[in-house]
C-alpha cells in the first residue's frame, strides 16, 4: 500500500454566511518529499485548503465542511491543529498573524518547546532555522522593530524549526528581497530532499519555483482544475499566462532633463524611531515618473515612504511636494496629497463595509459626502471588488485586501502614491490591472514610489530605480542604468531575466 503524507477525499467547505463554496470536491494525494505548486487566481481557494490540511478547518473556522482530510493517517475532524503541529506545519500569507511572542528567538522557539523537546535540541533547532532563512543576526530583536520582510523570515524559520512532514508556505516569498527569496527554496529544495518533507508552496510568481516542481495544481472557483507534470509543466509555462505574467510594456518617462519642476524633492533626509534608519537620502521625482523602491529587507525601503507621510519621527532633512516644504506638516494634512498604501494592508482597514472602507479617505480628505464619489463605485468594479461591497473588510483575502487599499487612495487622486508592495496576492490577470492603473495615474502627472522586489516589473513599468542599502540610497538613475550599476556592484539577484525575476514574455 502507498504511503501518503496527506489524503484528501471529496473534501468541499463553505464559510458561514458564504453563497457558494471555497472548496468543492477536493481529491488529492501528498507523498512523501513531494514539491507541489498550487496556484491559480486570487481567491480561488488556495489558503483554504492550506487551512484545512492543518485542522484549522474544521476547528478554527465556522462553515460547514464535507469530505475528509488525513494527515499521517489522522483525520483532521479527530485532531485538532495543536495535535497536528509537528506533523504539518503552515507559513501563512500575513506573517504577523502567526507571530505570538515579543522577541525573534523566543518565536522561532515556540513551537518546538510545546513539543516538550529537550532544551539543547530547541536551541539548535532555533540556530538551524535562522540560519537558514538568512535571519541568525534579527535572533536578539524585538519582533516589533522588524521589517515586513524580515517578519516573513522569522515566521517561515519559526515552522522549519519544527520539522514538520508536511510543509505548506502560502506566497512565502511575497515580502523577501530576491536574495532572501532563492536562499529560502534552495532550503526547501533541501528539506524534501534529504529528510523526505513534502513541500507545497501556494504562489502567483512560479518562474523561481518551476526547477524544483513535481507537479503544479491549477486552481479555480475552490476546484483543482488541472494538474501538471514534467515537461508537460515546463511547455505550459512557457505557452501561458496560468504561469508567467506577461507583462506589457509601458511607456517610461526617461527625461534626463525633465521640463517640469520636480513634484517630489528629498533632500538630506535622516528618519527612522529611535534612531535614524534613513541616512542622508535625497531624491527628485518628476511628474509622471513611476520609481521603483528596491533594497534587501531591512534596508529601509517601508521606512521611506512612511518617512514621506510623516509617520516616524524626522532627525534631519527636507520633504518638498511641488516646491512647498512639508517636512513639518501634520499626517492629516500630508495625507491628502500623498497615498499611502501600507505593507500589511490589515493596518490601514477601519471601517465595517468594503464600500465605506473605499470612500473613506475621500470624505476625510477631500470632503465628499457619503455615497458622493463616484469614482468609488467604478475602481471597485474595476478591480473586481463590487461583489463585496457589504462584507467586511477584514473577510477579504490578502490580495484583495491590497487592492482595496489601492482603490481607497486612487479615488481620491492624490498626486504621489507610495505604495509598499502592492502587487503581494495579486494573479497575473490582476497584477495587469494593478500596473495598468497606475500608468493612467502617471499619464495625468501623478508620481508613484513603489516598493517592489520584482525585476522584471521594475525594467517594464518604471523609469527610475532607487535602491537603498542599510539606510543609505545607492543608486538614484534611470531603470536600465540602475540595473547596469547593480550588475556593477554583483547585486545579481535584482537583474531581470537570467531565470530571476518575471518573464515578460519576449524571451
Amino acid at each position: 500500500m502507498e504511503r501518503y503524507v496527506a489524503a484528501v477525499k471529496d473534501l468541499s467547505f463553505t464559510y458561514f454566511g458564504a453563497a457558494e463554496p471555497a472548496l468543492e470536491g477536493i481529491n488529492l494525494q501528498l507523498r512523501p518529499g513531494e514539491f507541489i505548486i498550487l496556484t491559480g487566481p486570487s481567491g480561488c481557494g488556495k489558503s483554504t485548503l492550506a487551512l484545512c490540511l492543518t485542522g484549522f478547518i474544521p476547528h478554527g473556522y465556522t462553515g460547514l465542511m464535507e469530505g475528509s482530510v488525513e494527515i499521517k493517517g489522522l483525520n483532521t475532524r479527530e485532531n485538532t491543529p495543536g495535535r497536528l503541529a509537528g506533523i504539518v506545519g503552515l507559513v501563512q500569507q500575513d506573517p504577523e498573524m502567526q507571530l505570538c511572542t515579543l522577541r525573534v528567538m523566543d518565536e522561532v522557539a515556540f513551537g518546538p518547546e510545546n513539543l516538550g523537546l529537550d532544551p539543547a535540541e530547541i536551541a539548535a533547532r532555533v540556530r538551524w532555522a535562522l540560519s537558514a532563512v538568512g535571519a541568525l543576526e534579527l535572533a536578539e530583536r524585538d519582533l516589533y522593530t522588524l521589517s515586513g520582510g524580515e517578519k516573513q523570515k522569522v515566521a517561515i524559520a519559526s515552522v522549519l524549526a519544527m520539522r514538520p512532514s508536511l510543509l505548506i508556505l502560502d506566497e512565502p516569498t511575497a515580502n523577501l528581497d530576491p536574495r532572501c527569496t532563492e536562499e529560502v527554496l534552495a532550503v526547501m529544495e533541501k528539506l524534501r530532499r534529504d529528510e523526505e518533507i513534502t513541500v507545497i508552496v501556494i504562489e502567483h510568481r512560479l518562474e523561481k519555483l518551476l526547477p524544483l516542481a513535481d507537479r503544479a495544481l491549477y486552481m479555480e472557483r475552490g476546484r483543482i482544475v488541472g494538474e501538471f507534470r514534467g515537461e508537460e509543466l515546463a511547455a505550459k509555462a512557457a505557452q501561458d499566462k496560468l504561469f508567467y505574467r506577461q507583462i506589457e510594456s509601458a511607456e517610461k518617462r526617461r527625461d534626463n532633463a525633465p521640463a517640469l519642476p520636480p513634484r517630489l524633492q528629498v533632500e538630506g533626509l535622516a528618519a527612522g524611531y529611535e534612531t535614524p534608519l534613513l541616512k542622508d537620502v535625497s531624491f527628485s521625482l518628476y511628474p509622471g515618473e513611476i520609481a521603483a523602491v528596491m533594497g534587501d529587507n531591512g534596508s529601509g525601503k517601508s521606512t521611506l515612504l512612511h518617512a514621506l507621510l510623516g509617520l516616524l519621527k524626522i532627525f534631519r532633512g527636507k520633504i518638498y511636494l511641488d516646491g512647498v516644504d512639508i517636512t513639518t506638516e501634520k499626517v492629516s494634512q500630508r495625507a491628502g496629497r500623498i497615498g499611502l498604501s501600507f505593507q500589511n494592508p490589515n493596518h490601514q482597514l477601519f471601517e465595517s463595509t468594503v464600500f465605506r472602507e473605499a470612500e473613506l479617505p475621500s470624505i476625510f480628505l477631500k470632503g465628499c459626502r457619503p455615497g458622493e464619489n463616484s469614482r468609488v463605485l467604478r475602481l471597485l468594479e474595476q478591480f473586481d471588488l463590487l461583489a463585496y461591497r457589504e462584507q467586511l473588510p477584514f473577510a477579504l483575502s490578502l490580495g484583495e485586501k491590497k487592492r482595496l487599499a489601492l482603490v481607497s487612495l486612487l479615488a481620491y487622486i492624490p498626486p504621489v502614491l507610495a505604495l509598499d508592495e502592492p502587487l503581494v496576492g495579486q494573479d497575473p490577470q490582476r497584477s495587469d490591472l494593478l500596473l495598468g492603473a497606475l500608468e493612467e495615474h502617471r499619464a495625468r502627472g501623478g508620481v508613484v514610489l513603489m516598493v517592489c522586489h520584482d525585476p522584471a516589473v521594475a525594467s517594464a513599468w518604471c523609469g527610475r530605480v532607487l535602491f537603498l542599502e542599510q539606510g543609505e540610497l545607492i543608486i538614484d538613475a534611470p531603470t536600465e542604468e540602475a540595473f547596469a550599476l547593480l550588475a556593477a556592484r554583483g547585486l545579481t539577484h535584482y537583474l531581470p531575466g537570467n531565470g530571476r525575476g518575471l518573464v515578460t514574455g519576449e524571451g
